[in-house]
């Protein structure tokens, strides 16, 4: 291989210098959306009202706060296993893989080029040769047309070319924040759907766990209402009741069974949802083991104490809140690199190479050659696309800062319901559970008149149904007040983790 003759290096590197501190700046500006004005404190949060809770756990995650190891694994199962997980990680590939792509551009490219031939003899008798392009700015020139003994021809030619479009504007530089912020916002769908994953889990857990609940209380509820009728049969065999007390006793049985079937099909429904929630297979049942007195698996094992927040800290912690606004930062991204179409860019190129021919038994023909220059192009005529495209960008900047607004203030809305709606659900819980003491000790005094003597079994029967029945009313309270609690972490934001890729 010979060298390469040499070339004004000095007049290239004086280019290049130029060229590049053009590159750093950029006279391309944005206006962005104005930000959505927000309050200061939440009106239902209890800070907002003197209350002295403080936050009790991390909201990210939560559920490690639970003294409930079922409900623990089955999240970091589906955190780790769950199919819109896995399916919202690999957007976020794609995603990184078009930042390199976009950045690619603001580097000089580099290629490599080479060639080699061989014409027979036959091939040219009676034919000539036009001036042939083996690679760029390499032409082999023409042959004139052979009539007799035509010669053969080996031609070889190698090099490198180079070329640079200097970012004077801003423009790649435009489309590789794009690209990156994109990227951002695929991370916030990624954690908004781990937010939603982990809520859904919780969600049918607790309910799994508060029908089972239920479903031992009306089996309870049924071995009781069952021996009422006993009861009342035998009294009516004794002539001391009516037809009317056997008639009620057995309609209270019917539709206390009748509760069975619904509540059976309902807690395989939620279980083949978690199975699905951790990628399992529904067709399989899933079952939860027993509860312990350390981990009593209903809904108490729910923190009951509530976090506290700020409008400020919502906007920081929700997944949708933060990947619009990354949307926003985009497309703005976007409108600087349409608006920098207006300008002119310009270009770096430079190229080298070594090509030989051999035409028979002539002396061989060797060439080398360099070039490097720079250009720039300028858009004069384009029948108004670029302003176009520059209007279209503009507008999508502007209904992303207003969709933006718009989360915002869902965002505050389910933070405010949802501390309304588990304060409602506290003051009812309250006084269910004051109704089943209450329903409780009529029951305890109403089997001691009966074991005195002082009363028939009857109203001791149906007081301890009536106890069973507000248990069965505070389980159903308790149980939304746990929902609702999940739902309020879901509103502040929590219920998600960073996942490495």
């Amino acid at each position: 291989m010979r060298t390469l003759p040499p070339f004004p290096l000095s007049t290239l590197l004086a280019a290049l210098t130029l060229c590049m501190v053009l590159g750093a700046c950029s006279t391309v500006s944005v206006n962005m959306p104005a930000t959505p004005v927000i309050p200061p404190v939440f009106t239902e949060v209890p800070s907002a009202n003197g209350d002295s809770q403080t936050p009790a756990t991390n909201l990210k995650q939560w559920w490690q706060a639970v003294p409930d190891p079922t409900l623990q694994t089955l999240i970091e199962q589906g955190l780790r296993q769950n199919a819109d997980i896995r399916v919202a990680l690999a957007r976020i590939k794609e995603a990184r893989a078009v930042i390199t792509q976009a950045e690619s551009a603001l580097y000089p490219t580099l290629k490599g080029f080479g060639a080699t031939g061989h014409i027979k003899p036959e091939d040219l008798q009676g034919l000539g040769m036009n001036a042939t392009p083996v690679a760029p700015g390499m032409v082999i020139p023409p042959i004139p047309q052979l009539i007799n003994n035509p010669p053969s021809t080996d031609m070889n030619v190698f090099g490198v070319a180079a070329a640079w479009e200097i970012d004077v504007f801003g423009a790649r530089r435009s489309d590789a924040d794009a690209a990156r912020q994109v990227a951002l916002a695929y991370e916030e769908k990624l954690h908004g759907t781990q937010l939603m994953v982990v809520g859904d889990i919780a969600n049918n857990y607790i309910e799994a766990r508060s029908i089972e609940h239920r479903l031992r209380l009306l089996q309870r509820s049924l071995e009781i209402a069952t021996q009422l009728r006993s009861y009342a049969q035998g009294r009516f065999d004794a002539g001391q009741a009516t037809r009317f007390d056997i008639d009620r006793a057995s309609s209270q049985i019917d539709a206390l069974a009748a509760m069975q079937a619904p509540l059976n099909a309902l807690l395989k429904t939620r279980l083949r949802r978690l199975a699905v929630l951790t990628s399992q297979s529904p067709d399989v049942p899933l079952t939860l083991p027993a509860p312990t007195a350390s981990a009593p698996a209903d809904a108490s094992v729910i923190p009951v104490q509530l976090p506290i927040v700020l409008p400020s800290d919502v906007l920081e912690q929700r997944p949708d809140v933060r990947g619009s606004a990354n949307q926003v930062r985009a497309l703005a991204a976007q409108l600087g690199s349409a608006k920098a179409d207006l300008l002119p860019r310009f270009y770096l190129g430079f190229l080298a190479g070594e090509g030989r021919v051999e035409l028979g038994s002539l002396a061989p023909s060797t060439g080398r050659f360099t070039a490097w220059g720079a250009g720039v192009q300028l858009p004069i005529f384009e029948g108004g696309r670029i302003r176009a495209n520059i209007r279209a960008a503009d507008a999508r900047l502007e209904a992303a800062g207003l969709q933006y607004e718009q989360i915002v203030m869902h965002a505050l809305e389910d933070v405010e319901n949802a501390y309304a709606i588990r304060h409602s659900l506290d003051a009812r819980t309250t006084l269910l559970a004051s109704a089943l003491e209450n329903a409780t000790e009529g029951a305890r005094h109403s089997q001691h008149l009966y074991e005195e003597g002082r009363s028939v079994l009857a109203p001791a029967l149906e007081a301890q149904l009536l106890a069973l029945q507000r248990e069965d009313e505070l389980v159903q309270a308790q149980t939304a007040r746990a929902l609702s609690t999940v739902m309020l972490y879901k509103a502040t934001g929590g219920g998600w983790q960073n996942a490495s890729l």
